[in-house]
């Protein structure tokens, strides 16, 4: 046998391996989770800017009234002929939680014919090879 032929047939089945289809089946087989759907959470955030308006209305006598309710304050200050309104929100951060589902692995069969037919003629013409390269091999043997 020549020193050639002896790596010919191991070097033609290692070049001719499963395709990525394949493997992605058998990975779904062992575990079909992988398929389905993760839920991504995001957290969102706003800040709001605090807000502030002052008015003057004119009355008489002195006198303070303050309101505070949650991060809403109002102030009325009476001073003799004098009314000053102040009043305003704190600032505010709002968080907002959003669940965003993400598709891992998008897996779709191969449906047309010629795929098929393709498939077929290469395992045809590995085959043929093989065959050929014993063919050869024998008959260099019987030669001698």
């Amino acid at each position: 046998m020549n020193v050639g032929n002896k790596w010919l047939i191991p070097l033609i089945l290692l070049m001719s391996s499963c395709s990525a289809q394949w493997h992605l089946k058998t990975a779904i087989k062992k575990d079909p989770t992988i398929v389905k759907q993760k839920v991504i959470t995001v957290v969102d955030t706003v800040v709001t800017e605090p807000i502030v308006v002052r008015d003057t209305v004119t009355l008489s006598k002195i006198d303070t009234v303050e309101v505070v309710k949650d991060k809403f304050r109002v102030k009325i200050m009476r001073s003799f002929d004098t009314l000053i309104i102040d009043g305003g929100c704190e600032a505010d951060t709002i968080y907002k939680t959003i669940e965003v589902p993400v598709e891992t692995v998008v897996y779709k069969e191969r449906e047309k014919w010629y795929h098929k037919v393709y498939e077929a003629s290469f395992y045809i013409l590995v085959i043929t090879l093989i065959a050929l390269i014993a063919f050869l091999s024998i008959s260099k043997r019987l030669r001698f």
